[in-house]
């Protein structure tokens, strides 16, 4: 073979895969940085181009679609100095090829580390509660941040996602563990406590006399029978007369209320005390006690009604301080209820108050309608004189102004504050401080009901409709020494 020949073809070889190497095609989608002698000099769009070999060369090849990069479980220390795990995924893409090349060392490991300092930033000012209920706060902190610095490396980013906030298995474990053994604890604490309160509320009662605490005995001038009943105790005195325990001649249980004398020559007295009677029946016994015999034209007038065996309200506070978040929110949907039904059949009570409500297992009732205002719009009381409790008593009360079922509503408010240890509101303390001592369910209602005008106060039904949504009044709503001084009410009248 021709020595020219030889020394030709082994030239072209080179010649051939330089130009081979020259023609650089850049996919779709993508982009390339060409460098010349180790600096920039262009950058390689989609297509075919032609880099001279041995001079220029492609630095970086850059796919320039959205990318998805899942970061690993990130661990993070709270304020409480636990431990959580953070799984962060970033959606991004390049604009700046050449940003995203020279900008920093690896965008992408840039961009975890950024992540990581600004977790651990947030992170640090929050316990672990709040950490775990803050996402999509952390999340918006952490995105803003991001975005910004990541304009100077070329990169867009579209998105980030807290996958999810957890504790370490180990710690999870580790806790819940702790959490049952608390539980475990406190429960046991709990039964100890109320057993032995319980044990004392017993032992009190049947070393006294046979009646429960509140049924005194007939005194020397208390009378022996009113009407058909016969009477065993004396439950209370007001200041329109006393309410005694009675029995009727078939052996039930009743209350027996007795008009003082010095009311009984008051004519006008007689005929508000009819209208007591009136009241009382209208409204029925679902709520109330039901009337079962009354004789307003007797020498002394009386009224007798069903007994409900149970303390009332102020008595249960006054021996057992206030009450638990579950018993008074049924306290307040029993009540509000009971109010519901007494303002449909056109009365407000005017005088409700925790003496005036009686606690028994089925729910609260409200008793004594003696201040009432019946649906003619006529008082059971002289005018011109400040009418029911001080401490209860709604602002139009005290100037006069027309009286509404809101009035009602506002002694509502009250009676649930002073059952939650709320009130009375201590001097110089704000009235929203005090208020915070109620449950976080209850606090909305109960501020509502204490409003100043009376139409800003909610009626009975829309107290209904916040507090009673998926909630029941069972045996269970009194706490378990209330439910036994119930029982003993009970046994204690019925055995006479």
């Amino acid at each position: 073979m021709d020595v020219w020949l030889i020394v030709s073809i082994v030239a072209a070889v080179p010649v051939f895969l330089a130009l081979i190497k020259s023609v650089q095609i850049i996919p779709q989608g993508s982009a390339a940085i060409v460098e010349r002698f180790g600096r920039h000099t262009r950058t390689l769009n989609a297509g075919l181009h032609i880099v001279v070999p041995f001079i220029d060369s492609i630095r970086n090849r850059i796919d320039l679609r959205e990318q998805v990069v899942p970061f690993p479980p990130q661990p993070v220390i709270t304020q409480d100095n636990l431990v959580v795990n953070i799984d962060t995924v970033i959606y991004y893409l390049v604009i700046d090829a050449r940003a995203a090349t020279y900008g920093v060392a690896s965008y992408i490991h840039a961009i975890e580390q950024l992540t990581v300092t600004t977790l651990r930033k947030f992170v640090g000012r929050m316990d672990l509660e709040r950490t775990l209920a803050s996402r999509q706060e952390i999340n918006a902190a952490l995105g803003k941040i991001v975005e910004e610095a990541a304009i100077a490396w070329g990169i867009r980013v579209n998105r980030i996602e807290l996958k999810a906030i957890e504790l370490p298995a180990a710690i999870l474990e580790s806790m819940e563990r702790q959490m049952r053994a608390d539980s475990d604890k406190r429960t046991a604490i709990l039964e100890a406590e109320a057993e032995h309160e319980v044990a004392a509320i017993r032992a009190r009662n049947m070393s006294a006399h046979r009646a429960a605490p509140e049924h005194e005995p007939l005194g020397p001038a208390d009378p022996q029978r009113i009407g058909r009943y016969v009477l065993t105790h004396r439950l209370g005195q007001g200041g329109m007369g006393t309410v005694y325990l009675g029995r009727s001649q078939g052996g039930r249980q009743v209350a027996v209320k007795l008009i003082k004398k010095e009311h009984a020559d008051d004519t006008e007295f007689r005929r508000r005390f009819a209208r007591e009677i009136n009241a009382v029946r209208q409204v029925g016994g679902f709520f109330t006690a039901h009337v079962v015999d009354a004789d307003p034209d007797a020498e002394q007038p009386w009224l007798v009604t069903e007994y409900i065996p149970g303390p009332s309200l102020r008595d249960v506070i006054r021996h057992h301080g206030p009450l638990p978040a579950n018993t008074l929110r049924s306290l307040a949907v029993g009540v509000a209820e009971a109010l519901e039904w007494i303002h449909k059949c056109d009365v407000i009570h005017r005088d409700l108050k925790p003496s005036n409500i009686i606690l028994s297992l089925s729910g609260p009732r409200v008793i004594d309608f003696g201040i009432a205002r019946t649906s003619d719009g006529t008082p059971l009381t002289r005018t011109n004189a400040i009418i029911g409790t001080k401490g209860f008593l709604a602002p139009e009360q005290y100037t006069g102004a027309a009286l509404t079922p809101a009035t009602d509503v506002y002694a509502l408010g009250m009676v649930l504050c002073h059952a939650a240890g709320a009130a009375p509101f201590p001097d110089r303390v704000p009235r929203n401080a005090a208020l915070s001592m109620l449950p976080a369910a209850l606090a909305p209602v109960v501020t509502r009901c204490l409003e100043t005008d009376p139409l800003r106060r909610p009626s009975p039904a829309q107290i209904l409709a916040d507090l009673s949504h998926g909630h029941a009044t069972t045996d269970a709503w009194l706490p378990r020494p209330v439910r036994a001084l119930i029982e003993l009410h009970s046994a204690r009248t019925h055995g006479g």
